[in-house]
């Protein structure tokens, strides 16, 4: 018998363990600031990962000239320092030293509370463009293979990355790169569109497995949901 599951929205910090559901929803919204989530309300630095950093990166990519890569991931990596020091630098904050010496290039409590005042007030400038939505995968599999859909807001192209390893994540290294994700690649056979199916087959009898599921839009603009496991039936 087929089982399903639905991954839900953890608000903690999320890592690559086996058995966390948590979904990260990476949207860049049509008009600015005021469309984020949630207030900032942990401090951040290089190597966190969450909903957290999402609503961070929310925030910074609707300000090119803060942040240009425009990457909404989930991961605090290179990129997203950079656009913090920008942003200190722009307001004022910080202008030099290094996170653990003067807190230049980590949201602590200054940084966090300027830019949860941005947020409240709807400061900021109108987003660039904006990265496609994911509706909550449903994945649906046996004891040799899995099914996963998922409908997105815009045409995208629909990619699953899977493993029977843990999933490994790096941050994309430029403008309009896709990160790096480990592990196997399947495609929706559909191209550019917004209901998406992919099916991975000849899987192992009751072995876990890791996956993302993700969308690219014709700008290159990414959205993904952070891995998540089953175990396919004995």
């Amino acid at each position: 018998m087929n089982k399903i599951i639905h991954l839900q929205k953890n608000t903690s910090r999320l890592g690559l363990l086996s058995g966390v559901t948590a979904m990260v929803m990476v949207a860049v919204m049509f008009l600015g600031i005021q469309s984020a989530a949630a207030m900032i309300t942990s401090q951040l630095d290089l190597g966190d990962r969450g909903s957290e950093v999402t609503e961070l990166q929310t925030y910074l990519a609707t300000n090119a000239s803060i942040y240009p890569e425009g990457l909404v991931t989930g991961y605090f990596g290179q990129l997203t320092k950079a656009a913090i020091e920008r942003f200190q630098t722009t307001q004022g904050i910080i202008s030099q030293g290094t996170p653990a010496t003067t807190g230049y290039g980590r949201v602590g409590p200054q940084t966090m509370a300027r830019i949860n005042s941005l947020l409240g007030s709807g400061g900021g400038q109108a987003s660039w463009d904006t990265s496609p939505s994911l509706s909550n995968p449903l994945v649906q599999y046996t004891n040799t293979t899995a099914t996963f859909t998922w409908t997105t807001n815009e045409p995208t192209h629909g990619q699953v990355y899977w493993s029977n390893t843990p999933l490994q994540f790096n941050e994309a290294t430029g403008p309009r790169q896709q990160p790096y994700v480990s592990g196997n690649l399947a495609l929706d056979a559909g191209g550019l569109q917004t209901y998406h199916t992919v099916t991975v087959s000849n899987l192992q009898v009751n072995t876990t497995y890791y996956y993302l599921v993700r969308g690219v839009d014709t700008m290159g603009n990414m959205s993904m949901v952070w891995p998540s496991s089953f175990r396919t039936n004995q």
